[in-house]
């Protein structure tokens, strides 16, 4: 008997920058499709950070990473996993559970008041800029 019961995963995903600075959506739907052909269910994603890469992964040395949290059956993760290696522009994957106690409505509220926090800091330097101008 096959347990059916969808659980909570992350998912790490790097991709070339350029691709995803050319089309984020295009990116993200990229993810997105894949997940939902394996009847996972996406609750969270957005890009977690653009880096250098320590060594290049198929001619890459440049590369934005997304955080994505998705329902899914634990069968479904390694059909996922596999899915992901030969998806052209993912270069690499990471699937884990969650850290015991993690709570992802908690998560989202705290990332959308920290992105708040980053778009007031970057609007209060971008006007001392243009004062320092005048």
């Amino acid at each position: 008997m096959e347990n059916t019961t969808n659980r909570l995963y992350e998912g790490m995903f790097v991709l070339p920058q350029t691709y995803v600075r050319e089309d984020q959506d295009r990116a993200f739907e990229l993810i997105k499709s894949a997940l939902e052909k394996h009847e996972a269910v996406t609750k969270y994603m957005d890009v977690w950070s653009e880096r250098s890469l320590a060594y290049e992964i198929n001619h890459v040395r440049e590369a934005t990473f997304v955080l994505t949290y998705f329902d899914a059956s634990p069968e479904a993760v390694a059909k996922i996993e596999r899915t992901f290696r030969i998806t052209d522009n993912i270069l690499r994957t990471l699937i884990v559970k969650p850290a015991p106690g993690f709570d992802l409505d908690t998560f989202m509220k705290e990332r959308e008041e920290a992105n708040k926090e980053s778009a007031a800091v970057e609007e209060a330097q971008e006007e001392q800029k243009e004062e320092v101008k005048a």
